[in-house]
């Protein structure tokens, strides 16, 4: 068989969704030249009539709202990561740019909420793959393992084994040659094969590429597998390697949307004043005709239609119809409702702008809940092989890592409803333990930036406590004072007697009230 030159394979898969993840890509992107590219023409336009209304067209964006929105949801709660020193460099500053593990892995969701599918390749420089650099160069030099992102029009071309893992990958990028400002920009389409024993970068004519840095070009896999890690919106062939995307039936509403408020617009537009009629025997005809002043300078600003000048039928104006703005846009609101509906951020009978009473809400929002909850674990898996092939490329083995864990449950309550919450069940001493879970997981969220040694600190004072919590003060806890006059101030014992819930009944009334 004769070989072929990595620039000109593409596996079927890429073939059959290059044009597909592009569009998805540009609708979450928008910007005017989306709007102009998905306007469609309507018969009673000519090339002029088209040509300004796609000046003034404009593109609401919810392919780009609802993934963000995913997002906004998950990173609203801590996630749970212990500490470990092994990944404390690389959680900080995860591609050597400065982002940390968790914005990284919220990008990569974010691209496969569009995509339907990402990918994240895991890498270390090449002088601490040699073994050769001790703990001192590593941490001032930066010589971390570092991650970038694929998107899924950069993987060009794969094979995986019987397991769904890659055997091979070739990934297109473009490297800049442009060290020298003096010398004309070179833009190098690069492509770069990964096997489970070796790597190789070569350009489009398959000729190994030249990196102005001295960037090796090819070089063994000492790992033995392809370090690539895929993130998903939703999987149904862990084979093709394609997912399926968010914006899948999305993309084509958000489309028509655009279309129909730009119809709205045009309407607007042509029709927004109303239209001025006088009576008339043909005086503004002749005098027109003769080169004489125009009567309806003296009328107003705008144009007139005339009708028979011995009709009693006084000047008057004549609105627009506005039945048809008034339809497009009931239309444009039910189906923003939809889409919502379709990404699964909004049960099939919620009103979108209809107000509902907060246990309302709640019951509404529980198959909300299960989508984020589903996008949540993908994102939960999609850190962990992350750091488990950084543990590899630090030289320690996978089952040393312990797991990360990312919300599953979420609701519309607030940290200070949730602490009331737990507070209760604590109040309940069913077992230190759980106590002493429950105050971790509280300090977590509480204070989600500390450094990684006070929450340590934070931690074993938890775990040196007795786990006991107590509840509401006794009678016998209440010193009863005198005011001098021979009467005590009995006022505090109201509060003997109220459980927790009456308690918080009365801050709420008192808040209110404020």
């Amino acid at each position: 068989m004769a070989e072929t030159k990595l620039s000109d394979r593409t596996h079927p898969a890429f073939d059959d969704n290059e044009v597909l993840w592009n569009l998805y890509f540009d609708s979450a992107k928008g910007g005017k030249g989306f709007a102009e590219e998905q306007l469609f023409t309507h018969r009673l336009e000519d090339s002029t009539d088209f040509s300004e209304r796609k000046d003034r067209a404009y593109y609401l964006n919810f392919c780009d709202t609802l993934p963000t929105i995913y997002n906004s949801y998950i990173f609203r709660n801590e996630i749970s990561r212990k500490p470990d020193e092994a990944l404390e460099e690389f959680r900080k500053n995860v591609d050597g740019k400065g982002t940390t593990i968790g914005d990284f892995v919220k990008k990569v969701g974010y691209y496969s909420s569009i995509y339907g599918v990402c990918h994240a390749i895991v890498d270390i420089p090449s002088s601490t793959k040699s073994g050769k650099t001790s703990k001192l160069d590593v941490k001032r030099d930066n010589l971390y393992p570092y991650v970038r992102i694929i998107h899924p029009t950069q993987l060009k071309d794969w094979s995986v084994d019987d397991f769904g893992k890659f055997e091979w990958v070739i990934i297109e990028s473009d490297y800049y040659k442009d060290k020298d400002p003096l010398q004309e920009r070179e833009i190098v389409k690069c492509f770069k094969l990964i096997t489970r024993d070796k790597w190789e970068i070569v350009d489009e004519d398959g000729k190994p590429i030249s990196f102005d840095d001295g960037t090796p070009n090819s070089g063994t896999n000492s790992l033995g597998f392809v370090p690539i890690i895929t993130m998903y919106h939703k999987n149904s062939d862990e084979d093709d390697k394609v997912g399926e995307s968010m914006l899948k039936d999305i993309v084509y509403i958000n489309i028509i949307i655009l279309n129909w408020c730009s119809l709205i617009d045009e309407q607007l537009a042509r029709n927004c004043f109303s239209q001025l009629i006088i009576p008339d025997k043909g005086e503004i005809a002749e005098a027109v005709k003769a080169g004489n002043v125009n009567p309806l300078v003296t009328i107003g600003s705008t144009s007139a239609f005339t009708f028979d000048g011995d009709s009693n039928h006084p000047p008057a104006f004549i609105s627009p119809d506005t039945d048809s703005i008034v339809t497009i846009w009931k239309m444009i609101s039910d189906h923003i409702k939809e889409m919502y509906r379709l990404s699964g951020l909004l049960s099939g009978t919620s009103d979108l702008y209809s107000p509902t009473s907060g246990r309302a809400s709640q019951f509404g929002f529980l198959s909300t809940n299960a989508a984020l909850a589903e996008k949540s674990l993908s994102y939960q898996t999609f850190e962990n092989k992350l750091s488990e092939i950084a543990y590899v490329q630090l030289g320690k083995t996978p089952e040393e890592y312990e797991s990360v864990h990312y919300p599953t449950s979420f609701d519309l309550t607030t940290l200070d409803e949730e602490l009331a919450s737990f507070m209760k069940i604590m109040e309940k001493n069913f077992s230190p333990l759980l106590n002493k879970t429950i105050q971790k997981d509280i300090a977590r969220k509480s204070v989600p930036l500390a450094p990684t040694s006070i929450r340590e600190t934070i931690e074993s004072e938890i775990d040196a406590s007795d786990g006991i919590v107590g509840g509401t003060q006794s009678e016998e806890d209440i010193v009863v004072k005198d005011d001098g006059s021979g009467n005590p101030d009995l006022s505090r014992l109201s509060n003997v007697h109220k459980t927790t819930d009456s308690k918080d009944k009365q801050v709420s009334e008192h808040r209110t009230q404020e």
